[in-house]
């Protein structure tokens, strides 16, 4: 009988370690308390049926502290420190008004440093610059939810493949994808009145001269001696050919964390 025990002691053992060894780590780690018990509830849920359904960890992560390191440096290193699986992505947030996303595995191809800065246009700037942090959480979401069904179908968004809204915005490459029409306009504006300050400005110093015939006119008798002469160059025809840099050509510059894991990703602050 006692064997027996032993026995069924043992069995449940080993059969208990690996559900342990693999527990899913938690996807919304609220530490800087910026959201509600049931924003909390809420964006858990939604992140988990994402991660499930493309066996890809997409995490939310609020922090009080940055403990010395940069927001790039925390990211990374929490992601690498917990968890979760080879292939996913994490967006931190600081009380500091730091940000950084961290992607790792499939995450560097699914989400481009183009992805990148269409998440911090469409999330961090309007969602966490006005304090919104449980809208701008399930944005982050929605959108890597789009952005994984897009790379599945071996097309992921980027400098060729440009990702546009639910409001018919696309975003173009480069960081100058958020200039509006009316700050082109404006700068526009203000060049073409410079321009006429300048102009008015010439004019009224310009003073008419008659005009001679001859150009021999313009010289005082005697004033011109020639003691030698020599050819001078005075100009060149150059032509440049733009290099493109690798940033824009798309895809996703990566780096190595403190665990010496390779990560992609982008910070900043709000």
């Amino acid at each position: 009988m006692k064997k027996t025990i032993v026995t069924f002691i043992i069995t449940l053992v080993i059969l208990i370690l690996p559900l342990s060894a693999y527990a899913k780590a938690d996807y919304v780690v609220d530490n800087g308390n910026l959201l509600s018990e049931a924003e909390e509830t809420a964006l858990e849920e939604q992140l988990n049926n994402i991660s499930e359904k493309y066996s890809f960890d997409v995490v939310a992560l609020t922090v009080n502290s940055l403990e010395g390191k940069s927001a790039q440096e925390y990211a990374d290193d929490y992601y690498d420190n917990n968890g979760y699986r080879y292939d996913g992505c994490l967006l931190m947030i600081s009380t500091d008004r730091d940000w950084s996303i961290s992607t790792k595995g499939y995450g560097i191809t699914a989400i481009t440093d183009y992805g990148i800065e269409v998440i911090e246009g469409e999330v961090i700037k309007p969602y966490f610059g006005e304090d919104n942090w449980a809208g701008g959480f399930q944005k982050y979401a929605g959108i890597v939810d789009e952005f994984l069904a897009e790379a599945k179908n071996n097309c992921a968004y980027d400098v060729d493949n440009t990702y546009t809204n639910e409001n018919g915005k696309t975003y173009k490459k480069g960081k100058n994808w958020d200039l509006s029409a009316k700050s082109a306009l404006i700068s526009i504006v203000v060049a073409a009145v410079i321009a006429a300050v300048v102009v008015l400005i010439v004019k009224g110093n310009y003073k008419p001269v008659r005009f001679k015939a001859d150009a021999a006119d313009y010289l005082v008798d005697g004033s011109l001696h020639l003691t030698s002469e020599y050819d001078r160059f005075l100009y060149s025809n150059v032509t440049k050919t733009k290099i493109e840099s690798e940033s824009s050509k798309g895809g996703s510059s990566t780096h190595t964390s403190s665990s010496g894991s390779t990560h992609g990703g982008g910070s900043g602050k709000f």
